[in-house]
């Protein structure tokens, strides 16, 4: 089994963010974003050692139909 974990988004539909009131986010402080963060259990932020082992990724270049 490999350790690696991969994840897939579905690109067919639009994301759906009619839900979301950006005006009440862009208000907040960077402390309050990080607190309503740690208020989240769902939600929560990375530790500096999580961080760590994160590895930069390349997305793929669709290929080219030229042959």
């Amino acid at each position: 089994m490999s350790k690696d974990t991969t994840y897939t988004r579905d690109t067919s539909k639009p994301f759906d963010d009619s839900d979301i009131d950006y005006s009440a986010i862009d208000k907040m402080t960077d402390k309050e974003v990080h607190k309503a963060a740690l208020e989240d259990p769902d939600a929560q932020p990375q530790t500096e050692e999580e961080l760590k082992q994160f590895k930069p990724v390349k997305p793929k270049l669709k290929e080219s139909s030229n042959g």
